[in-house]
């Protein structure tokens, strides 16, 4: 892949999910971007209950041209963490340098801010809009929750955990995004549904890395194998299709006046062993690399 967004939370979690932390990453990768050869960008995921830290939140995507938004709720999770798995939850906590007591408290901080949130999210989707920023959420779970989203401007339906919020979505035309593990593994690892039968049913229209990159590829050929779609499909599901939805009209697809993005992948090991990324070599391992260098010798 020549394109990719880093999906970084900005969390009342703390920790590495922070505010701080997510500015930190934006900061670092402003100064690194010429020396890149891929086009990196980043996503920030962000919680809804962080009603005051909206103001932050739209001046760090201000200033460092974030283009991509979603916006979730993990509150839920937290507080059935902190009833049915004290352990699991002390655990989570101690990740963060706070007691489980101390976190609870957090948590219980944010879900007081639940009056606020719709029109406050309501008023930064409309600003973030207004700038050409794209935005979707994270994890819908029921069709009211897909609609109010798609109510304030945030189509993009990303690892909906219900076949009803999936199929909410299709149902006004959205594009659903899966995770590319939920599809090697062949389900969820949280237990939700499976991306594979998402696909199956027509309710998926790309798959994203969600934490593993090699993920990517590799579902691509799992749908192959298990006689879902052909190789064309498959990879259309990690290229073409979220070009598509991220309006890159310029890649995703070879043309002329394209963007110079392509792989080679060796047929027997199913490899990539050349990335070209805007007409630049990216990547070079494998056989391929072994005969180029057998050329330069």
């Amino acid at each position: 892949m020549t394109t990719a967004w880093f999906a970084q939370s900005w969390s009342w979690e703390g920790g590495f999910r922070s505010g701080e932390a997510t500015c930190d990453l934006l900061a670092a990768l402003d100064a690194e971007r010429a020396a890149l050869l891929a086009d990196i960008r980043v996503q920030i995921r962000l919680e809804t209950h962080m009603v005051e830290a909206f103001p932050a939140v739209e001046a760090a995507i201000a200033r460092h041209g974030v283009d991509y938004v979603v916006f979730n709720d993990h509150l839920p999770e937290a507080l059935e963490m902190a009833g049915s798995q004290p352990e699991r939850f002390g655990q989570w906590a101690a990740q963060t340098r706070r007691s489980p007591q101390e976190m609870l408290e957090i948590v219980r901080a944010a879900q007081a801010q639940g009056p606020l949130v719709p029109a406050a999210l309501a008023r930064l989707a409309a600003a973030l809009r207004a700038t050409g920023v794209r935005l979707g959420s994270h994890d819908d779970a029921l069709p009211e929750g897909r609609a109010f989203y798609r109510g304030i401007g945030a189509d993009v339906c990303e690892f909906p955990i219900s076949l009803a919020a999936a199929k909410a979505a299709r149902d006004a035309a959205e594009p659903v995004l899966m995770g590319a593990p939920n599809v090697v593994r062949r389900g969820s690892q949280s237990g939700n549904i499976a991306a594979q039968a998402l696909i199956k049913a027509g309710l998926c229209d790309a798959l994203v890395s969600d934490y593993y990159y090699p993920a990517l590829a590799q579902a691509a050929w799992h749908l192959v194998d298990a006689g879902v779609m052909d190789l064309p499909a498959a990879w259309a599901m990690i290229s073409t299709h979220p070009a598509r939805i991220m309006e890159l009209s310029d890649r995703g697809h070879l043309g002329t006046g394209a963007r110079a993005d392509l792989v080679a992948i060796n047929a027997e090991t199913r490899q990539v062993e050349l990335t070209i990324s805007a007409g630049r070599l990216a990547h070079l391992s494998g056989a391929l690399a072994a005969r180029a260098w057998e050329k330069a010798a």
